[in-house]
């Protein structure tokens, strides 16, 4: 009897033991196989930022330049444009105010002289329309550059105005956009 206690006590441990393993391993694969989530949410509000520089230009126009070639140089322009996409940067000149008679915005035209970090522009002169392929960018140049800087001239042609009442004085605000050209 001795020996039948004795080995049921053996049997008993040997099946807490594996009891006690399966369980062990059972709570284990519980664990690696746990999961859970969380939700990631990035907005993008606008693909484009635009910064251009917003100096007046105020210029008084001599005999010689009305007598010159026409059109000449009144001033420069600048702007830096970071963009996810590809792009187009638009002007266009709206009056605000004047007592010259024939002057119109079409008068008045921007060259684009130069551009970096993606950004390309052609000489071609334009403030409303102009040169479809002029001041483009690849929206390639937010990967840890300070974006395209373009920069360009502004001039005027002043064969057609009529000034009655001196002093003659336009004033007009540049617009400056940026259209998305994504195919």
């Amino acid at each position: 009897m001795k020996n039948i206690s004795r080995r049921q006590s053996q049997i008993t441990r040997l099946v807490t033991t594996l009891v006690g393993v399966f369980s062990l391993s059972f709570l284990l694969s519980l664990g690696s196989v746990a999961q859970t989530s969380q939700t990631v949410a990035v907005g993008v509000p606008q693909s484009f930022f635009l910064d251009c520089t917003s100096a007046a230009i105020s210029f008084t126009i001599t005999k010689a330049q009305v007598e010159g070639p026409q059109p000449f140089q009144i001033g420069t322009w600048a702007c830096n444009v970071d963009a996810l996409t590809q792009y187009r940067l638009n002007s266009s000149l709206v009056t605000v105010n004047t007592n010259i008679s024939n002057v119109s915005p079409s008068d008045f035209s921007a060259t684009c002289m130069s551009a970096s970090n993606g950004g390309a522009c052609t000489l071609s002169t334009g403030l409303s329309g102009g040169d479809p392929t002029n001041r483009r960018g690849t929206g390639g140049n937010t990967a840890g550059t300070g974006g395209a800087d373009f920069t360009g001239n502004l001039f005027v042609n002043v064969s057609t105005w009529d000034v009655g009442t001196l002093p003659g004085v336009y004033t007009g605000t540049i617009v400056v956009s940026v259209t998305d050209t994504t195919p």
